[in-house]
């Protein structure tokens, strides 16, 4: 009888046990380019040039952020201008509030007036949470004075800035 009952035992500790093990819920793995902020995303651009000179004084970018998906230069006309850059150690910075409303944002860059070829990359950072998330390394050459470009999407949902590399 002893036998039967600690046999019982066992094997309702293991199927206690079991249920408790398949029930743990996952840790969930977030994308690296989504960043959960209750301030603002904070969207910073610097460059370098490929001779390694001023980058400030032979390439000028701006940066600009517009409410929607926009794909080509022409929607810019019609869209709204949510912000333009300040010029922060002589390099770009854009805030993207989490209190604005949801949905979709384009980051937009301007070579406004490129004399020398070189690289950029843009740093999306949470003000408050402290993460980080980069496009890096992007070429630009003197062909590109005067042109936009559309580099990126951000889709806002609540607190939940998502970026996407066009």
């Amino acid at each position: 009888m002893k036998q039967i009952k600690l046999t019982r035992i066992l094997f309702i500790a293991l199927l206690f046990t079991t249920v408790l093990t398949a029930c743990k819920k996952k840790d969930v793995v977030v994308p690296a380019n989504e960043i959960t902020d209750a301030t603002e995303l904070e969207m910073y651009l610097n460059w370098s040039l490929t001779d390694n000179s001023s980058a400030t004084v032979s390439a000028d970018l701006d940066l600009y952020l517009f409410k929607g998906n926009i794909l080509q230069e022409s929607q810019l006309a019609s869209a709204q201008l949510i912000a333009s850059s300040d010029n922060s150690d002589n390099f770009e910075t854009i805030k993207l509030a989490s209190s604005l409303a949801d949905g979709d944002y384009t980051l937009v860059i301007d070579y406004f007036e490129i004399l020398k070829p070189g690289k950029y990359s843009i740093r999306f950072k949470g003000t408050a949470s402290g993460k980080v998330y980069n496009v890096s390394d992007v070429a630009f050459t003197v062909a590109d004075d005067g042109k936009v470009k559309l580099p990126v999407l951000v889709v806002k949902a609540g607190q939940k800035f998502t970026v996407t590399k066009r």
